[in-house]
């Protein structure tokens, strides 16, 4: 049954292991009637790294974690002050490709920071949002 109610959750400063092991639960479980989550966050100092990426860095960089996550990409970092927006949206179910959702979310953050006086774009070539030719959000 599909719903055009989503959660919004507020989660504030949390672990990136606790919050990973929340969506895995969370999307294992999911099933026809599961109401779709959208969770805003900010991580503990933590660098993560998705399975398209060979990690040399060990255990930690500098004492900060270096976590191997279930999504593809290089090294990321993620650090208090810096908000994460984790959207658990049954796309299938909503009848969305991966592609139109991406940029869906790219225009949402791109007018969103045009409106505070923010210039940014996308990049075909490299995913995520750029400020002065700095990675700004990163969507992968």
């Amino acid at each position: 049954m599909l719903s055009n109610t989503i959660i919004i959750r507020k989660f504030g400063l949390q672990p990136y292991k606790k919050i990973l092991s929340l969506m895995q639960t969370l999307t294992k479980n999911r099933n026809c009637n599961t109401v779709d989550e959208v969770w805003l966050l900010q991580h503990y100092p933590v660098f993560t790294y998705g399975y398209n990426y060979y990690n040399n860095y060990g255990l930690a960089i500098h004492n900060i974690p270096v976590i191997k996550a279930d999504r593809g990409g290089k090294i990321t970092f993620h650090g208090p002050g810096q908000q994460i927006m984790y959207v658990l949206i049954d796309l299938h179910r909503r009848k969305i490709s991966v592609n139109y959702f991406i940029h869906i979310l790219n225009y949402i953050v791109i007018n969103t920071l045009k409106k505070i006086g923010i210039y940014s774009y996308f990049s075909k070539n490299m995913p995520g949002i750029y400020v002065l030719k700095k990675k700004s959000v990163l969507l992968d």
